[in-house]
């Protein structure tokens, strides 16, 4: 198999290849993305340091390569601009784009989990416990999973990773080194759909690696909306789930091996510099 190191773009532009359908095909299965999601991995992944611009006509390029309409661009940037994601200003006759400080804040915080080669948890664990009845306990648990941070294993008990919170009111806190993973509370950590789709992007990952291997250098758009779109496939499926060690998982669970793949895949289609991205879109 050829090496994987070597970029698959080269820096002419030209209109798609064939080799880029087939894979951006394969990775959509004919669905449409989210198109306000699909734009907060594309600034994630391009252009999450403060300074970093990505101008209207370079994003209406790069997300139409990825089947998305200038209609719909625009209003998903409409409702990133209100939700606080995106900022823009005028230059000349052109919008540049770019993360607010809670944008860049978030895309940093999501980052590691993304794309990381393996991920590191600690060795401690909490239990968070409210009363039968108790409104002021149920009331700060209910905050508490709001966070994303906590899983829920009944209707009153949430678990947590690192020491207990300072401030627990209402709550019974409880605070340990060991943890028995019961295979019901794997499964409902993964269930059978979200275990299939695992599966699913483990064979995709894998075939697209085999066509970049066998096909010749992609152009630097192409390669960018390809990169793109492997991103936004590994990242929504990985934010289905709250981030827990394996064990937490069933067994089968093909979640190492798709990040193994999406490693990979990373190496084979670096990210591009935005000034050369520009000039190629």
């Amino acid at each position: 198999m050829a090496s994987r190191a070597a970029p698959a773009y080269s820096r002419a532009m030209e209109t798609e290849s064939q080799t880029f359908r087939d894979a951006a095909a394969l990775l959509t299965g004919g669905e449409s993305h989210r198109v306000w999601s699909l734009i907060v991995t594309i600034f994630g992944d391009l252009a999450r340091r403060d300074g970093d611009r990505i101008s209207g006509a370079a994003l209406t390029r790069l997300v139409g390569l990825m089947g998305v309409k200038p209609e719909a661009m625009r209003v998903a940037l409409f409702r990133l601009r209100k939700d606080g994601w995106i900022d823009s200003v005028r230059e000349g006759r052109s919008s540049l784009h770019f993360l607010t400080p809670m944008g860049r804040r978030q895309s940093a915080e999501a980052s590691p989990r993304i794309y990381e080669a393996e991920r590191g948890f600690p060795d401690r664990w909490h239990l968070l416990v409210s009363g039968t009845g108790e409104q002021t306990g149920r009331g700060q648990l209910d905050s508490f999973l709001l966070t994303g941070e906590y899983l829920p294993v009944g209707s009153q008990v949430v678990i947590g990773q690192g020491p207990l919170p300072e401030t627990l009111k209402g709550l019974l806190g409880v605070e340990t080194g060991q943890v028995s993973v019961p295979d019901w509370l794997r499964e409902q950590v993964c269930p059978p759909d979200l275990m299939a789709q695992y599966a699913a992007l483990e064979r995709d990952f894998s075939t697209l690696l085999s066509k970049l291997d066998r096909a010749p250098p992609l152009a630097t758009a192409e390669a960018a909306a390809l990169r793109l779109l492997v991103v936004h496939s590994w990242r929504r499926l990985l934010f289905r789930h709250p981030d827990l060690p394996d064990c937490f998982f069933p067994s089968g669970w093909r979640g190492p091996d798709c990040r193994g793949l999406f490693r990979s895949l990373m190496g084979r289609l670096p990210a591009p510099d935005l000034v050369s991205l520009e000039a190629a879109l």
